[in-house]
This record gives C-alpha cells, structure tokens and sequence, in this order.
C-alpha cells in the first residue's frame, strides 16, 4: 500500500508537533509555577492548555482523511492549525466552567449531571461577603488528586471531541425547555 503523505502532509505534521512541542512546554513551565506558587495558579490554564493539546491530536488524525486540498491550506497558512487548537482550548475552558459551576458534577454532587466521573472543586471562601472575582474563579482548584485527574482527563476530550461540550449544551437547552 503505498502512503499519501506529500510534501504539505510532513509540512502540516511538523507545524503540529512544534505547536505540541510548545504546548507541552507551557504545561511544564505552568506546572512549576504552580509548584512555586500554589496560592496563585489555579486549573483553568491548565485546562486550556489540555483542551488546545486535544485539538492537536484530532487535527493530526483529521489529516490523513483529508483531500489534498485541504491539507495544502494548511501547509499555506498557520491559522489554518492553529485554529482547531484554539477552538479546542475554549471548548475545554467551557467543560472547566460546567465543572467548576456544579452543572457537571462529582460524587455527591447536586449539579444537573452528576457522575463519579467528574471532578469535584473546592469551593471559595469570599472575604467579608465579597462577590466571586474572576482571580477567585481562575485560581479555583479540583478537590483531591484524583478530581485533577479527571479534570485533566476531560479537557483533554473535550478539545479532541468537539462535539462533546456541544451534546452537553444542547442537553441543558432541552432540559431548559422541558421545565
């Protein structure tokens, strides 16, 4: 059987795996910032970056099923693989909200869908009756070790699978309608 990568396909492929590259970077580097600082970096970075790392990898299986034509946009312009990537770090930012909101839940949770398989996060403790600042959000964290885990583990889907944070916003919308 004879391969149909081409001179665009290992150009696309090399544009990714550097993106990758710089991706697993900033991971590190977030990772030992928060090591340095634990008060101060919370999840949702993390979560980005996962997310953007899953439209990476869906975009490196998307290639060999794509026409030429497209594979050469690709090779032409770098937003042309950067864009997946991004749409993959939002769609894992929202996956964080619904998380970190209590819409998707963990053990015990009270959140519309509610599984084990979902992470937990602690909760803030405003100063004074003070409002939520987007510092507090930001900074929130995954209870234990294991709901980081399955935090990570969902961003990381959530930016490979498009369509996964989508169902669950269509699902809120019907059960919206219902009541």
């Amino acid at each position: 059987m004879e391969s149909k990568l081409t001179g665009s396909n290992y150009l696309v492929i090399r544009r990714i795996f550097i993106s990758q590259f710089l991706l697993i970077v900033a991971f590190s580097l977030l990772a030992i910032a928060a090591y340095s600082w634990p008060e101060r970096i919370g999840s949702f970075f993390f979560a980005f970056i996962l997310g953007c790392l899953g439209g990476s990898v869906a975009l490196l299986k998307r290639i060999h099923k794509s026409d030429a034509k497209v594979v050469e946009e690709m090779a032409t312009y770098w937003v042309a693989i950067l864009m997946p990537m991004l749409y993959g770090g939002v769609m894992s930012s929202i996956a964080y909200l619904l998380f970190m909101s209590g819409i998707l839940s963990g053990d015990g949770g009270n959140g519309l869908f509610t599984s084990n398989l979902f992470p937990n996060f602690t909760s803030p403790d405003p100063q004074g009756g003070e409002l939520l600042s987007f510092k507090q959000i930001v900074q929130m964290r995954p209870e234990s070790l294991k709901d980081a885990g399955k935090l990570m583990v969902w961003c990381f889907l959530a930016g490979y699978s498009e369509n996964f944070v989508i169902g669950i916003l269509k699902q809120l919308e019907r059960s919206k309608e219902t009541k």
